[in-house]
């Protein structure tokens, strides 16, 4: 079964807006949710069909995804969905670990009182998507909210930077969600750390984002343990490497 077809359409495509961009975005959400798993077909002709689209954006948006490794061309011919691979999880959590923490200082030593309002909404919206458990939804929440710290911090321009490291670790986030069901606890340390930055405290809002980032090591081996057949054993490489 082609399964590209059921995840896409043409109304998903805003055309005042680069469609490159849109269709990369797609696909890519399509990948971090599993809906096309590790070693999906990427059919061009099904999806260009689907959104409307020539195949011009479609091939332009697919080489960001090789470039990125989250899609892979094989030598014999046809793309395909990528497995997760474990060097490159880390890859994002040191790209989170480093570059994102210094943005969650600078938001919090720089940060404009007319964001207050971006935040409340951002949390109220949160807080709905952790009620209803909708994964989907509330690692959509989650990432936006890590983007307006960026903003917050006076530079925008790294979330193209993290956003592009992180899409294998993304995965593995993601899929965690319906297992450790831990909606409201990562609610929870985003309201704490929008409200140390909001106090301009850089300290209180670095301890709450490292508390995130520790424990993203054991949702990796969790799930690496309960889906080995989503990672690729091509190289060996433990999380104890990067701690």
């Amino acid at each position: 079964m082609d399964h590209t077809k059921a995840y896409f359409s043409a109304s998903q495509i805003d055309g005042r807006l680069p469609k490159t961009t849109q269709v990369y975005e797609l696909i890519r959400a399509a990948i971090i949710s599993m809906r096309l798993p590790p070693g999906e077909a990427i059919v061009e002709k099904d999806i260009c069909q689907q959104l409307g689209i020539s195949r011009t954006p479609l091939r332009e948006a697919v080489l960001q995804l090789v470039t990125e490794n989250l899609v892979v061309v094989k030598p014999g011919g046809g793309t395909f969905v990528n497995r997760i691979i474990i060097r490159q999880v880390l890859d994002g959590q040191i790209t989170r670990d480093t570059l994102e923490m210094r943005l969650v200082r600078l938001a919090a030593r720089n940060f404009p009182v007319r964001f207050v309002k971006d935040f409340e909404v951002a949390l109220f919206r949160q807080a709905g998507a952790a009620e209803r458990e909708d994964v989907d939804e509330f690692f959509d929440l989650d990432n936006e909210f890590h983007h307006l710290i960026c903003i917050c911090s006076g530079f925008p321009n790294c979330w193209r930077t993290i956003h592009g490291a992180t899409g294998q670790l993304d995965r593995v986030r993601r899929h965690a969600f319906p297992t450790e069901k831990n909606f409201l606890e990562v609610y929870d340390e985003h309201k704490l750390m929008f409200e140390s930055i909001r106090r301009n405290d850089e300290e209180g809002a670095a301890v709450v984002f490292q508390k995130q980032l520790d424990s993203t090591f054991g949702t990796i081996e969790i799930i690496r343990s309960l889906s080995p057949e989503l990672f690729s054993d091509d190289e060996k490489v433990a999380v104890s490497d990067i701690r």
